[in-house]
């Protein structure tokens, strides 16, 4: 009876899990491919040039996710923020803080922006292949901040994943001939941001029912996102040229599909950063992250494809270095992640919370064993444990992933959201 409740809560989670992944996939490669046809430059080439205004165009991207994000809090009530109790309408404590805003909202959406906006100007100078394998590097950005918040904690398994994996994205890298001082400089600043606001997203997922989900995180985030590019966007794009530029646009393509082509990326950017938060709720920074190679070997394959970017001898290799890599370590993770599951589930026989009850399904199994709604419960489910009270556990990659020989309930001892950060919640400092 064990093994048979412990498959079917692993195979439950992977088959979700599994579907995030893809939909985070198809979302993000299809706006990567979209902003490279839209924001790239070559005065040689105008036929080419279709708008390379990226951060005014990004400003668009994040009204649009705005409203998008509006009209789902509204009209599905049950993920509306709550003030982290059960909803009470007569209750006065507020449920976003100004101090909690500008300390953990507004960093966050700051670097969010950045690594955007700046991702899509790089776009006016480099390929979308050299792009990506420069976004590679994001992933040691990851470990560093994870490491000063104490999300992660370093080990000899995940050093060798990583060290493989920088190998097999340094031999992608090698031999670009089209290399761009200012479009590798602009990616690599948003390498840096995106390594930043990963961290800083987990800590927000994990600490605070305002932003457990990723509409209301999109709601609030988003607004802070638009401002920090148009700053940035007026003096560097300015605003004679990009009236001039939409009059073009107009002229071309007509004054319907000229604004719905301006309009569509955000849209993909909503689903995109949907599936992102909520894969990021399930799994942790570095897990994510590693998976997000993959994805851009993928896209690397798709520029291939589209755009006829091509790759040596060395950067091919490369690809294979990273995939294999990718393999090991999914393997090590699904053999971590099953022995956690079996332990927790002996947990639940031994101190008697388990009883076996005839006809009983997934759902009353699951809830007997006690699962964190990071791991089953799934978004909804997440947000309304995380109002009663229950709060969302950490999905630390070293308690739930590595740690496979320290025995006992895959990371039990991470339960307690405090652990997670040394960090204070702003709104105790009022």
């Amino acid at each position: 009876m064990e093994q048979k409740a412990a498959d079917r809560k692993f195979w439950r989670q992977t088959v979700v899990n599994a579907t995030l992944i893809g939909l985070w996939y198809l979302f993000s490669i299809s706006i990567t491919v979209y902003n490279k046809w839209m924001f790239t430059d070559e005065p040689d080439n105008p036929e080419t040039i279709v708008f390379p205004f990226p951060l005014f165009t990004t400003c668009v991207h994040m009204l649009v996710q705005f409203c998008l994000a509006s009209l789902v809090l509204y009209f599905m009530p049950d993920f509306r923020p709550t003030n982290g109790e059960v909803f009470d309408p007569t209750s006065q404590k507020p449920i976003m803080t100004r101090m909690f805003y500008l300390t953990r909202i507004g960093p966050c959406g700051a670097a969010t922006s950045l690594d955007i906006g700046l991702g899509n100007m790089s776009f006016k100078f480099i390929t979308l292949t050299f792009y990506t394998m420069c976004k590679s590097s994001v992933l040691g950005f990851v470990l560093l901040f994870a490491f000063i918040f104490k999300l992660e904690k370093p080990s000899w398994k995940l050093g060798g994943i990583i060290t493989m994996m920088t190998v097999g994205v340094v031999m992608m890298v090698a031999g670009e001939a089209a290399f761009n001082l200012i479009g590798f400089l602009l990616i690599m600043s948003s390498a840096a941001s995106s390594g930043f606001r990963w961290s800083l997203t987990q800590i927000l997922l994990i600490r605070h029912p305002a932003t457990s989900n990723p509409f209301s995180s999109i709601f609030f985030l988003a607004p802070v996102m638009f401002i920090t590019l148009l700053v940035i966007a007026i003096p560097i794009e300015g605003f004679s040229g990009l009236a001039a530029a939409f009059s073009a646009l107009v002229s071309a393509k007509g004054p319907i599909l000229a604004p719905l082509i301006l309009l569509f990326p955000g849209i993909l950017a909503f689903c995109m950063t949907a599936s992102e938060f909520a894969l990021l709720q399930r799994t942790s920074v570095v897990t994510l992250s590693i998976c997000g190679i993959f994805k851009e070997v993928l896209t690397i394959s798709t520029a291939s494809l589209v755009f006829g970017d091509q790759l040596t001898p060395i950067n091919s290799v490369g690809l294979v270095v990273t995939i294999g890599t990718i393999g090991v370590y999914n393997y090590m993770k699904i053999k971590a992640m099953r022995e956690g599951t079996r332990a927790q589930i002996h947990d639940s026989y031994e101190h008697g919370e388990y009883t076996p009850v005839a006809g009983l399904d997934d759902d009353d199994l699951e809830s007997m064993v006690g699962d964190s709604p990071a791991e089953d419960g799934g978004l909804l489910e997440g947000r309304k444990r995380a109002a009663t009270g229950s709060g969302l556990k950490p999905a630390g990659l070293m308690a739930k992933s590595l740690s496979v020989s320290t025995g006992g309930g895959g990371g039990r001892g991470l339960d307690s959201p405090t652990k997670t950060s040394p960090l204070k919640r702003p709104e105790d400092l009022e």
